[in-house]
């Protein structure tokens, strides 16, 4: 629902301001055995050691070499989101077929610049969309 109304509101204010830039991007990556890895890009899974999370004195922390695909509706993100799970990493338990093994973060990241005469302002907002992995009971799934 929220990344619906996002577009409906793009649309609306490219409408009202129509000099204002507006981007979504998306980003997708998992936790697996304390190796984070890009799950929108296969490449980046055989970085052996996995992907480095390092820290921005500004703008905090974020991970390096991380793909950020840029979209233009709610369509968009469902099959960014379908590429990444199947580049989940799963395995089967006594509880679940395919449990997933590892943590996943799917990042939207939403951008809009304004233009007020010489002076330009960026605003950015992300929603972080998380799934821990691990809910079942260690001693009941046979992991």
């Amino acid at each position: 629902v929220v990344c619906q109304r996002l577009f409906s509101k793009i649309a609306d204010m490219k409408k009202e301001r129509p000099k204002d830039e507006f981007e979504v991007t998306l980003s997708m990556i998992e936790i697996y055995n304390e190796q984070v890895r890009d799950l929108l890009n296969a490449e980046t899974m055989k970085i052996k050691g996995g992907l480095k999370v390092r820290e921005h004195p500004k703008t905090g922390f974020y991970v390096e070499k991380l793909t950020s695909t840029r979209v233009s509706s709610y369509e968009n993100i469902e099959l960014k989101m379908e590429t990444g799970t199947k580049n989940r990493t799963v395995a089967s338990t006594a509880m679940n077929a395919t449990s997933s093994r590892a943590h996943t973060i799917v990042a939207i990241t939403f951008v809009q610049k304004t233009q007020t005469g010489a002076r330009g302002m960026t605003k950015t907002s992300v929603i972080n969309l998380v799934d821990l992995a691990g809910s079942e009971r260690a001693g009941s799934t046979g992991a």
